[in-house]
């Protein structure tokens, strides 16, 4: 299945995009959202509510989700350590080098904590934003994770045979998400949230206002986004204490 909005015609197909999120969506995850990116509201008990739409790439990128690897954790030093991890690029990261040693002895806890976590980064309309109004008819970037990535997995590969496959990506033919959390474990918990039917964003000119709105995902994970091996094993280093040879 491909899709044309305006003069765009979609370069990947469904069956891509079901072959793309199947190999991922097996992956455990942490997410942990950023400044800059959409983040829903959740109240004092950890329950929020939203309806976004999941938008196509930009015309010159592939896919429209790219998957990106961080480590964030507080040292001993109560210094946070916060930065890409290379493995993103499939480069070799000192962190996970140096928690690789742990993971089979007494210091796995702290392998644990030091690990890289991995999120799912999207371009979505917000449709709808009950706390926060001021919110929809915008585009945001949106970080995501396993459970996220299992509800677009099912959409796109539905695990019951009466029901049809949709690309929730599409501008036309997608769906709207209703995103749904609450707390479990003090942990959010995304069980609730589904897709609604097939329908369109819009008319063609809201659809080509929305598409405007997008930003690269691409550019989130270039090369020059990371830090080279040697820097981020001395900030690593620095931040644990350890000694650096000159």
């Amino acid at each position: 299945m491909r899709t044309a909005v305006g003069n765009k015609q979609m370069k990947y197909d469904l069956e891509m995009l079901r072959s793309k999120v199947n190999a991922l969506a097996a992956t455990k995850t942490v997410v942990k959202d950023s400044e800059g990116y959409y983040q829903p509201f959740t109240d004092s008990i950890g329950i929020g509510s939203a309806i976004l739409r999941f938008l196509p790439p930009l015309q010159d990128e592939e896919f429209p989700f790219i998957r990106a690897y961080t480590h964030a954790f507080q040292a001993q030093s109560s210094k946070w350590f916060i930065d890409l991890c290379p493995t993103t690029l499939e480069q070799p990261c000192p962190v996970c080098e140096a928690n690789s040693a742990l993971w089979n002895g007494p210091d796995k806890d702290l392998a644990s904590l030091r690990k890289r976590k991995m999120y799912y980064i999207s371009n979505v309309l917000v449709v709808r934003d009950p706390k926060q109004p001021e919110n929809e008819g915008k585009v945001f970037l949106f970080k995501y994770g396993q459970k996220i990535i299992g509800k677009l997995n099912d959409a796109i590969t539905p695990p019951f045979p009466d029901v049809d496959p949709i690309d929730p990506f599409d501008a036309e033919e997608g769906a709207n998400f209703r995103l749904r959390i609450l707390s479990k474990g003090g942990f959010p918990d995304y069980d609730r949230s589904s897709f609604d039917a097939p329908s369109p964003i819009g008319d063609a000119s809201l659809v080509e206002s929305v598409l405007k709105q997008r930003r690269s995902l691409v550019a989130i994970i270039d090369p020059s986004q990371f830090k080279a091996y040697g820097e981020l094993k001395r900030k690593f280093d620095q931040i644990i204490g350890a000694a650096t040879a000159a």
